[in-house]
């Protein structure tokens, strides 16, 4: 009867469903919503993925997910390549000031993702290239939320069948975060419903559940580190992972 049991537990445990392929594009894609104006705040490039996070803008219009395109791009040194054209969005504010302050031109040159270069930008419409070291399509997801009290939308592409993650902090001008202060970890393309575990340099540090579109947003304090350069990642236990970088700084002293 004991082994019986035992018998049935790796059963039930080889049976555990896995999350079919995130359904990747390799034509043209089209998303957001027409009219919408946005400002880009940040951007995160890694090997398997693309985010373009854009805030409320003061232009007339209804924020949102802005209109945009994603179109294969031919006559490029590399394997493949992406072009993403946004409409209703700028770096740069109605009052002349600046809502994006990153690179322009990302270069990473790992295994699948090379570089995001942002190549035009006029009469608040964004054009971007994604250039990859292989023949891959990726998939391509877009939704709004909130960060705090603030407004967010996110324009994604995912390679490898991996999730998507992106951090926010209180300190992004400087690139990281201090310890003892809030973060929030943002995603797309996980098992809808499942546990999603963030780890910081290796170690569990939050958990929180996946939609039932595979999203989730979540809040969490930067742990006790030495500081540095930390990878940070999202796992839901089923195969998909995101991956992203972030700094760990010492914490300034308050007076």
């Amino acid at each position: 009867m004991r082994w019986l049991l035992v018998v049935a537990l790796v059963v039930v445990a080889c049976a555990e469903p896995k999350p079919s392929p995130l359904p990747a594009t390799c034509d043209t894609r089209q998303g957001g919503r027409a009219g919408a104006q946005a400002q880009l705040r940040f951007v995160d490039v890694t090997d398997s993925q693309v985010v373009l996070t854009f805030g409320p803008s003061a232009e007339p219009g209804e924020f949102d997910v802005p209109q945009f395109q994603l179109e294969r791009l031919e006559g490029t040194s590399a394997p493949r390549a992406y072009r993403v054209h946004v409409s209703g969005a700028s770096s740069v504010n109605p009052d002349g000031t600046t809502s994006y302050s990153g690179l322009r031109d990302v270069e990473i040159g790992t295994r699948t993702v090379r570089a995001l270069h942002l190549i035009d930008e006029a009469r608040r419409a964004m054009t971007f290239t994604v250039l990859l070291e292989r023949v891959t399509c990726p998939f391509v997801g877009a939704r709004s939320y909130v960060y705090g009290k603030s407004p967010r939308a996110q324009i994604v592409l995912t390679f490898n069948d991996a999730g998507s993650l992106s951090i926010e902090t209180q300190s992004d001008v400087s690139g990281g975060a201090e310890v003892g202060t809030p973060a929030q970890a943002s995603g797309m393309g996980y098992s809808p419903g499942s546990t999603v575990k963030i780890g910081l340099g290796g170690r569990e540090i939050h958990e929180t559940t996946a939609d039932t579109a595979g999203a989730f947003d979540t809040g969490f304090w930067i742990p006790e580190r030495e500081p540095g350069l930390y990878a940070v990642t999202a796992s839901d236990g089923r195969g998909r992972v995101g991956m992203t970088m972030l700094r760990v700084m010492v914490r300034r002293p308050t007076h």
